[in-house]
């Protein structure tokens, strides 16, 4: 497959809106749009530091991420989490956790922890989120701001 993040910011942002539009137009379950939006955002290539966990009020909104194209692991979650407020998805949650193997991960929980995504490619469903310890929640009320968007939960 080829890897959209590797053109410039138009292409990018086009494939951003397809995905987007794609899922509604199907009309698709919950199941199926956390799976193709996590392998969407898992071709971001990763760099070591972008984004500061304790600085989200800083933190570029969804238009801004895509036009920067750096990502690090909270860069691509943060993407992961835009794209699911847009679709019109709320029972999420932005979490730092450790794995089984003692990394640290951040992951983003969709229906109460059913999906786990920002892990391991195509992994979204195959992960029981009792593998993960959740060390930290970050609140997620402000990128609703970032979008144009009130969190109604």
């Amino acid at each position: 497959m080829h890897n959209i993040f590797l053109e410039d910011f138009y292409t990018r942002l086009r494939a951003w809106s397809n995905l987007k539009e794609t899922l509604k137009e199907q009309n698709a379950d919950l199941k199926t749009i956390c799976i193709e939006v996590d392998k969407f955002w898992q071709w971001a290539p990763l760099s070591a530091h972008y984004l500061h966990p304790d600085e989200i009020e800083k933190w570029p909104n969804p238009w801004e991420l895509i036009n920067d194209n750096n990502y690090c692991y909270y860069a691509r979650a943060l993407g992961i989490m835009y794209t699911l407020m847009l679709l019109g998805i709320t029972d999420l949650d932005f979490v730092v956790a450790t794995d089984y193997t003692s990394e640290d991960t951040v992951l983003v929980l969709v229906d109460d922890a059913k999906y786990v995504l920002n892990y391991l490619p195509n992994s979204v469903v195959n992960n029981a989120s009792n593998n993960f310890k959740i060390t930290k929640k970050i609140d997620i009320n402000s990128l609703y701001t970032k979008i144009g968007a009130n969190n109604e939960n």
